[in-house]
């Protein structure tokens, strides 16, 4: 476990990095809208297209990885984060701030499917569970931290943006600078939302339910907090309870969750945090700042763990080869969510005051807590034994769906061979070694050959077509199977690969 953590070591530096940057927009955005003069729809409406984001992003990313590689998809994805970050700064304008709050959602799924990919498959079996957890933890400690970077700068000039924009840019460079390259994607099938209901009617209305509540309190809570003058490094340590409390109650939760009725569970839950965010109102106007502190910590310490109940819920009543099918529909369904939430949380905030968010989440929870106990009287409660296991999620920007223990483990059907490990190693710092090396190689055994050549061709550094040259006159009899595999990793020397083909020349 020690080796793989220090050969993750580069991608979970990254990940903390980025997510400070994260952390940080997160709390200045509704800040600096506040500030400005934005009226609280206007501020639901912009931070919920950052959902919209999200959705279009998990639809896609997949496929973009497959084209451009995990360390470039990556890389691009984190610096056009960064861009659209920037842009904020130039304008005060809500509309263009929700177009880049798009952009930033979809870089975002993107990056998080990136990393999350490449952490299944460097996991095996028996680690993966261990990778998830750090990988939990290093996600909140940088939610947490990005909190405090707020106190910096005053939140109305624009340094505090040229600030997350530099964060962003850094996380870039520790996976860009890492020996390792990122695997192979493999395509999932996926349930369709419409049969993972049939299934799981609880699963799926939790899960929807869920987006709803996560989105709207942790991007209106600023604006609550400045209603009652909750600013400064005040607001930092009062967001940094909430994420705080997300972090600290999944483990009572879990623990509760696997040992009784998981419905009943998640009823009582609910109840609790309703409560605890009524309190949080009457608490805040009478200035009990640590009673206000730890009721926020408790509510959204509940609704961040009702995301991971729904998720355990539906996963109870399907078969362990549907989970990873299935996962991707609960996703959609907390994205959905995630859109509605802020904006139809910011309309009652605006029409009944910045107090009024408590009493919406509430009324939201007592809602879903209604519909946990008709399911309830229509269907017997699975037996413990049969349930299945709470699993921690850090993050619910994306779910680590392959890292998930309840899910099959397959192992990867690529892992490098030795030879490009080695060649690889050799050509940052003599490319023209590394082509003699693969010409050797390929000499020795075709296939593997061009398995390292076609390693080779990613990089920078490397002439390809000299290299498709040299190979083609040891492998005569294999230039069909070199040429496919350069013209996929180097499309865009199609054409001057084809004239140097063989059968071109005669």
């Amino acid at each position: 476990m020690r080796q793989t953590f220090m050969s993750l070591f580069s991608l979970f530096l990254s990940c903390f990095i980025l997510l400070l940057g994260i952390g940080l927009i997160n709390v200045l955005l509704p800040v600096r809208m506040n500030l400005d003069g934005l009226s609280t729809e206007s501020i639901g409406i912009v931070l919920s297209l950052y959902y919209v984001g999200l959705l279009i992003g998990a639809l896609y990313s997949t496929s973009l990885i497959k084209r451009a590689g995990h360390i470039r998809m990556f890389a691009g994805c984190v610096s056009l984060g960064a861009v659209s970050i920037l842009i904020c700064s130039l304008y005060s304008e809500a509309m263009l701030w929700g177009a880049m709050r798009i952009v930033m959602g979809f870089c975002i799924a993107c990056a998080f499917t990136a990393m999350e990919s490449w952490l299944s498959d460097s996991s095996s079996k028996e680690t993966r569970g261990q990778i998830l957890a750090i990988y939990n933890a290093v996600v909140l400690a940088g939610l947490f931290g990005g909190q405090f970077f707020i106190n910096v700068a005053n939140p109305q000039d624009n340094m505090l943006f040229v600030i997350a924009g530099i964060l962003m840019c850094i996380a870039i460079i520790p996976v860009v600078l890492s020996r390792h390259f990122g695997p192979v994607v493999e395509e999932f099938s996926s349930m369709s939302l419409r049969l993972l209901y049939k299934r799981s009617p609880l699963g799926v209305v939790s899960c929807f339910i869920s987006g709803i509540l996560y989105s709207a309190v942790f991007s209106l809570l600023p604006v609550f907090a400045k209603a009652f003058d909750i600013t400064g490094f005040q607001l930092s340590l009062y967001m940094g309870a909430a994420i705080f409390g997300a972090f600290i109650l999944q483990f009572p939760v879990g623990f509760l969750s696997d040992r009784f009725d998981r419905r009943t569970v998640l009823l009582v839950l609910l109840l609790i945090s309703a409560s605890a965010g009524i309190a949080v109102t009457i608490l805040a106007p009478l200035g009990i700042t640590w009673a206000v502190f730890l009721a926020t910590a408790i509510t959204c310490g509940i609704i961040a763990c009702t995301y991971p109940l729904s998720i355990t819920e539906a996963l109870d009543k399907l078969r362990q080869s549907e989970i990873v099918a299935a996962m991707s529909s609960m996703i959609l369904a907390f994205a959905l969510g995630g859109v509605l939430g802020p904006y139809s949380a910011s309309l009652v905030m605006d029409k009944f005051g910045g107090d009024a968010l408590f009493y919406f989440l509430a009324f939201i929870q007592l809602l879903l807590a209604c519909f946990v106990v008709f399911r309830m009287t229509v269907r017997q409660a699975l037996p413990i034994e049969e349930q299945e296991q709470f699993v921690m999620q850090g993050s619910v920007i994306s779910s680590a769906v392959e890292l998930d223990p309840r899910t099959e483990y397959h192992e990867s059907q690529y892992r490098p061979c030795a030879e490009v490990e080695t060649t690889l190693m050799v050509a940052e710092t003599d490319p023209a070694l590394a082509v003699a090396l693969s010409l050797a190689v390929a000499k020795v055994n075709a296939e593997r050959g061009i398995e390292v050549a076609e390693a080779l061709a990613i990089l920078p550094n490397i002439n390809v077509l000299n290299m498709f040259q040299a190979m083609s006159d040891i492998l005569p009899e294999h230039i069909a199977e070199l040429t496919l595999a350069l013209v996929t990793v180097k499309p865009e020397l199609s054409s001057e690969i084809a004239k140097l083909t063989p059968s071109t020349e005669s």
